[in-house]
């Protein structure tokens, strides 16, 4: 799990390959689930202010990011994982 700062989300941690990925708070308490065909892009797309005014789940959920966490696997394997988590998740439901 990594702190939710700019030094962990360049592209130099970040890889630009499809995968999981999940947000949590400041207690480690799991946020979000989602998945991606591009780690880097989505990831970074939640530290960018000027998408929030298209994506008002994002606005409400970007203060609330402490620590990410992500796992490279193809599409498909990251869609069923998400299904299977995204039922015990409150930002998943808005």
């Amino acid at each position: 799990m990594l702190r939710f700062i700019r030094e962990n989300t360049l592209k130099k941690v970040l890889p630009a390959h499809p995968g999981m990925y999940t947000f949590y708070d400041k207690n480690k308490k799991l946020l979000y689930v989602g998945h991606a065909r591009n780690l880097r892009h989505r990831i970074q797309s939640y530290r960018e202010k000027d998408d929030f005014h298209t994506h008002p789940t994002k606005a409400s959920l970007r203060p609330k990011i402490a620590y990410y966490a992500y796992q490279a696997m193809p599409v498909t394997q990251a869609r069923a994982i998400e299904k299977h988590i995204k039922i015990r998740t409150r930002y998943n439901h808005l």
